[in-house]
């Protein structure tokens, strides 16, 4: 009797007959790396174990990509557009008002996760592995979002109907109340997929404790982002949809509008003024942008905030806020790369919608199909929350690339898979 050959896959190449130390290291121990610096995203206290983590795993990256010469992996749907938008950025140093910001910029909040984008890509390339990465996600979420409300409510003896705020924090409020939302959906895409009894038992609990988060951080443009991201995560079975829309509306109007009250004016005035002191910045650098840097909005040193300020009308002016950033991830990104930078960016935003479009109507696999919702309710949470807050942080950039990276595994696999090329009898192999 014949014994079965042990596969393992790398990327986009199959290993009939791999040596054990090509086991060791392309099976476990990149992705072992990759999965503790994603889950210790939420902990911004343990920034050297994740960089340790991050660029160990792209010196095993760089030889692997130098063994096998397989660069095929660079070759996918989001390829030519993110190219597009990444050379058009790296451009704008020649007009950058922040030169060293903006390299900065480029390398920590945009090659960076080109990188992470690749490690998930070719090396998180089973159905396991995905979901051991959604699992840690949910987990590290959860644990750092009930230790902030344990120092919130239990430390600092804080109501239980005050919103949480926890001032001098690395790890704000708002991005905290994005990632339990982001985690829930995942948890409800684990639950769709089936996970046996006790998975679901724990996936209940999680549930629970990430709605419970939200509701403490009180986000306005969370409650806003809700209805896209359900109609996305939900369309496929009408009866849910409509269960959990009622859920939300009901949530809306039976909590929010007693906990946190909906008419503070000063927080309209707050937004309006920041809007328009950044369309006003927009209209000094329309085409080309100011640099990549973030910071370079809110830096007195290249931008005269009071002369913008001035600018405002009296009917929508506040005298007294700060201008830091854009608060919007759409205005910022044109404010950084002008109007030619934006287009390129939604190009990189259209491509992903199409990947999930075509993965929901193509795919055999009911999970795959679910995949592809998830990631599409992922693209509308980072679309509409993104108008009115921050997004460009790495506690959230994290999260846009392991759902553009999950989509774009599954795509080339899918279309692998139906096109029955030789070579990728071990595509789905653990």
């Amino acid at each position: 009797m014949q014994q079965a050959v042990t596969t393992l896959q790398v990327g986009r190449i199959c290993l009939d007959h791999p040596k054990k130390w090509e086991i060791i290291i392309w099976a476990k121990v990149v992705p072992f790396l990759v999965l503790i610096n994603i889950a210790l995203n939420p902990f911004p206290h343990t920034t050297s174990i994740r960089e340790i983590c991050y660029y160990s795993a792209v010196v095993l990256l760089a030889f692997c990509f130098l063994r096998y010469r397989d660069w095929r992996p660079l070759n996918t749907p989001l390829t030519l557009p993110v190219a597009l938008f990444t050379g058009w950025a790296f451009a704008g140093l020649f007009w950058a008002l922040d030169v060293g910001a903006s390299l900065h910029d480029l390398r920590s909040h945009l090659l960076k996760y080109i990188v992470l984008f690749l490690l998930l890509t070719i090396f998180f390339n089973s159905r396991a592995k995905i979901r051991l990465l959604f699992w840690a996600i949910i987990v590290s979420v959860m644990i750092s979002g009930f230790h902030d409300m344990y120092f919130f409510y239990v430390v600092d003896q804080n109501s239980f109907l005050t919103r949480m705020c926890i001032p001098n924090h690395q790890l704000p409020v708002g991005p905290l109340g994005f990632m339990a939302l982001f985690a829930a959906m995942l948890a409800v895409y684990l639950w769709r997929i089936g996970e046996g009894f006790w998975g679901k038992c724990a996936l209940f609990l999680c549930l629970v404790g990430l709605s419970l988060i939200i509701f403490v951080t009180q986000m306005r443009s969370l409650l806003v982002s809700l209805p896209f991201v359900v109609v996305a995560l939900f369309w496929d079975n009408k009866k849910i949809l409509a269960a959990v829309m009622l859920a939300v509306v009901l949530a809306f109007f039976g909590f929010f509008t007693k906990l946190r009250s909906l008419d503070n004016i000063g927080s309209y005035t707050d937004r309006l003024t920041i809007n328009y002191m950044s369309l006003l910045l927009i209209k000094e650098h329309p085409i080309t942008g100011m640099g990549f840097s973030m910071e370079t909005p809110g830096d007195s040193r290249f931008v005269d905030h009071e002369k913008l300020r001035d600018q405002v009308p009296i009917a929508i002016k506040n005298d007294g806020v700060e201008y830091t950033s854009p608060h919007n991830m759409w205005i910022g990104l044109t404010i950084q790369t002008g109007v030619v930078g934006l287009i390129l960016f939604l190009g990189v935003w259209v491509t992903g919608i199409r990947m999930c479009i075509k993965l929901i109507r193509s795919a055999a696999s009911l999970e795959i199909r679910l995949l592809g919702q998830l990631v599409l309710s992922a693209i509308m949470l980072f679309s509409v929350y993104g108008l009115f807050n921050v997004v460009f942080m790495h506690f959230l950039e994290l999260l846009m690339c392991v759902s553009f990276a999950v989509v774009s595994a599954d795509s080339i696999q899918n279309n692998n898979s139906a096109g029955g090329s030789p070579g990728n009898s071990c595509l789905h192999a653990s």
